[in-house]
């Protein structure tokens, strides 16, 4: 019995080094506070409420940029300030799109850092090697064509190294951004001209394109005062002469309207046109 009892003690402390050894090298993937997902500040893993002590953590992009480049590799650089002890901290951090999809690239260097997946979303936490540290580094590559707002959302462990449950602290942050539009009003990278017929139209618009190269284009319906209507296509659009066939919305209703085409650089040209 009493070897029974030993064997039993050795086989949980056993476990409960490896769940510990398991979280000092990184947080299991949906631990960031983002929509859909919980943190590790759950009684079963470090007991503590997010946001609840003194310390403060940044997030930044590019040193502060309030925007992404398309197609761009950018740094995020993650950090806490005042922290209990620089031997165990911890962070997890992922983006995602508006409606809440993993979105761009997560590009590693050193032994500081390692990607997660899970539930169809990519993450980044840190290693062994890494959670000794207040400040972490890591590379994020936007997607080549505007995605609308991209979040960032971040979680960071501030622990106290007990080895147990009790007196660990978490904070969770999130950062918004838009893409940064890189070129002026009527000024389509490539896009020679486009003209739309018949206009006026009842339901069916066609779209004539010269293009120099092959271009990603996104086509939207706004209004006489420019609010977005619809986004009618997205599609790389190949080079030369080509004509698009666009079913307007059933319910759109007579009136004055205009055509917006958009490229990856952020150019933007439009049309006006009559409904029917």
């Amino acid at each position: 019995m009493k070897q029974l009892f030993t064997r039993f003690l050795f086989l949980f402390g056993l476990v409960v080094y490896i769940a510990l050894l398991g979280n000092r090298s990184g947080a299991p993937a949906g631990r960031t506070g983002a929509p859909g997902e919980t943190t590790c500040g759950s009684s079963n893993c470090h007991n503590t409420t997010p946001n609840t002590s003194s310390a403060t953590i940044n997030l930044m992009v590019n040193e502060d940029q309030a925007a992404y480049q398309l197609g761009e590799t950018h740094k995020i650089t993650i950090a806490i300030d005042s922290a209990q002890t620089i031997e165990r901290n911890g962070f997890e951090i992922v983006a995602l799109d508006a409606q809440d999809n993993t979105i761009g690239e997560w590009i590693l260097a050193g032994e500081d850092k390692r990607e997660r997946s899970g539930s169809g979303r990519n993450y980044v936490t840190q290693t062994t090697d890494g959670s000794a540290q207040t400040i972490w580094e890591v590379d994020w590559k936007a997607p080549e064509i505007d995605a609308g707002a991209i979040t960032f959302y971040l979680a960071v462990l501030d622990a106290n190294n007990n080895g147990g449950r009790t007196g660990d602290d978490l904070y969770t942050t999130s950062l918004s951004l838009e893409a940064e539009i890189a070129s002026a009003v009527n000024n389509i990278n490539s896009l020679e001209g486009f003209t739309i017929y018949p206009n006026p139209v009842a339901q069916h618009l066609n779209l004539r394109l010269e293009l120099a190269t092959l271009t990603h284009l996104t086509g939207t319906i706004r209004n006489e005062v420019g609010q977005a209507i619809i986004q009618l296509f997205q599609a790389n659009i190949p080079a030369g002469t080509t004509v698009q066939s666009l079913s307007l919305p059933q319910n759109l209703t007579k009136g004055y309207y205009f055509l917006e085409l958009r490229n990856p650089a952020g150019g933007i040209k439009s049309i006006p046109f009559v409904k029917k």
